[in-house]
């Protein structure tokens, strides 16, 4: 029979998540976070900078891996790519349809399959490698990860031009709001939260790290360092920031 301990930390856990999104947030700035017209574009340019800033952390490893601590440094890469895979699922379910209604986002859908091509091969070899450490090759994983740069910046840099406020004024403020809240319901339902938000901690440059995300100081400074990160904390120690 489960402990009351097991029970006390499953019920702390469940009230440290559902604070991400039932406490009051911070504000972060009246033109960044307060105008619909520049929020989205604001939080997607820093969403975007999480997976560049990854990116380039990755890369300098291949050419001397940690051999000896193997599993964990794939498991850091493994969820650098799927947390764009997460990402690009969000925005094609509840972002692309609705922008689609009355901007043209056809060049970012189609750079969504060559980023998730590449995407998947790197996963599945990472995969692969875990399972069969001995099968692993830096210069493979190397050549896979460089292959998928120039398609994933590009589309990284479009897809935040062509949010440009002024390329919203085709919607309405209450629109523009009422995605933001539906790409974030299917963001809560579809994440795995020991893999998202502690991510997104660890790659935060300092000078955000208390205005974005605007995520109330209680998952910042408690639920994530404390509750979500230690399930995978070996992964977190090859990322560029600190997790608090």
């Amino acid at each position: 029979m489960p402990s009351i301990r097991v029970f006390a930390s499953a019920g702390v856990l469940a009230l440290a998540i559902g604070a991400v999104y039932l406490f009051p947030t911070r504000k972060v700035s009246p033109t960044a976070m307060s105008d619909p017209y520049v929020a989205l574009q604001y939080n997607m340019a820093n969403t975007h900078d999480l997976y560049k800033s990854a990116y380039k952390t990755i890369l300098p490893h291949l050419d001397n891996p940690p051999l000896d601590d193997l599993d964990n440094f794939l498991g850091y890469t493994r969820a650098w790519a799927s947390s764009i895979v997460g990402h690009h699922d969000s925005e094609e379910a509840v972002l692309f349809p609705f922008l689609s209604k009355k901007v043209d986002f056809s060049k970012e859908i189609e750079q969504h399959v060559t980023v998730e091509k590449g995407l998947s091969e790197i996963l599945k070899y990472i995969d692969r490698a875990r399972a069969e450490p001995s099968t692993f090759e830096a210069a493979k994983l190397k050549n896979l990860v460089e292959t998928l740069g120039g398609p994933l910046f590009e589309h990284l840099d479009q897809e935040v031009e062509d949010l440009a406020p002024e390329k919203l004024k085709v919607f309405t403020a209450e629109e523009l709001t009422q995605a933001g809240k539906d790409l974030m319901v299917y963001v809560r339902a579809h994440s795995d939260k020991y893999v998202t938000l502690p991510f997104m901690r660890c790659h935060t440059p300092p000078e955000l790290k208390e205005t974005w995300p605007p995520f109330p100081w209680i998952v910042k400074r408690l639920v994530v360092p404390w509750i979500l990160a230690p399930k995978n904390s070996g992964y977190w120690k090859y990322a560029p920031y600190d997790m608090s």
